[in-house]
């Protein structure tokens, strides 16, 4: 597969939020990457975390007492403990669906779509480096963390190999990358205002300039949280899509994550008639 390729061939490419979820379908499951492959997406953005005894899993860590109504810390668990799981739904009662291995997800996903691994850095980096080698999908997976000299550091030793995206605020962090050997095919761009250098519309040509491609997120979190100055779903959704979708298309970023991707799909289409 061709990250480069197929952005080229579409323009924009849509990153699926923990797969796409909703109902008895909770999100970062088998489940929720098989609906966002049917809704078309070209990448899906997956949360990756370990457990106590080494295996792992597909989870966001920090929602363990919404997502199954524990006050454990889901690292500190055993593989055994974790099977047990299982998924509250959006109506907060017991979905029937438990927690994924990465191993089938993997299996599930080779070949089908680009898969951007998130918060990976946040336990051992180099052991999920090591782990993901095992599956030959360097092709497919985009690495993402913080440009952080330690995080960088193991990555060059561990997996130059893979793409990799560097996590920005601000541009000095951009500038945190010069110097590593790493394979930087991307730069994922939050920013809460819009006055944020990085929100300029002359750092995004510097980017494309560099060769690398811009993510965008669409998302709204919560009620506060804004990663690209509100321009996202809720506006789009509730009140003007042009505000939302429409500013970041006009922007050029290249990959928009988002948790509706049928309904920016379907304003694309309408969008390029």
């Amino acid at each position: 597969m061709d990250l480069r390729a197929a952005r080229n061939s579409k323009r924009v490419l849509i990153a699926g939020h923990r797969g796409n979820w909703g109902g008895n379908i909770p999100p970062n499951t088998i489940a929720s990457y098989k609906a966002a492959l049917m809704l078309g997406v070209d990448m899906i953005e997956a949360d990756i975390q370990q457990s106590a005894d080494g295996v792992f899993y597909a989870f966001h860590t920090g929602e363990e007492k919404g997502c199954f109504g524990i006050d454990g810390k889901f690292g500190s668990m055993s593989s055994s403990e974790i099977d047990g799981l299982e998924f509250r739904n959006t109506m907060f009662n017991l979905s029937g669906i438990g927690v994924d291995r990465m191993d089938d997800i993997l299996a599930l996903l080779k070949g089908r779509c680009f898969l951007n691994i998130d918060r990976g850095w946040l336990g051992s980096w180099a052991d999920m480096i090591r782990y993901l080698k095992g599956f030959g999908m360097e092709d497919q997976i985009i690495l993402k963390s913080p440009p952080e000299k330690e995080l960088l550091s193991i990555l060059e030793e561990e997996g130059p190999e893979f793409m990799y995206m560097a996590i920005i605020k601000s541009a000095e962090q951009y500038d945190a990358l010069e110097g590593f050997n790493v394979r930087t095919v991307a730069v994922e761009t939050n920013y809460q205002d819009e006055d944020n250098e990085i929100a300029s519309d002359e750092f995004i040509s510097r980017l494309h300039d560099d060769g690398l491609m811009v993510w965008a997120n669409a998302l709204t979190l919560d009620g506060s949280k804004r990663l690209t100055a509100g321009h996202d779903d809720n506006i789009s959704i509730t009140a003007d899509p042009d505000d939302g979708w429409g500013y970041l298309l006009d922007k050029g970023y290249d990959i928009i994550q988002t948790d509706w991707p049928s309904l920016l799909i379907d304003y694309m289409n309408r969008r390029s008639r």
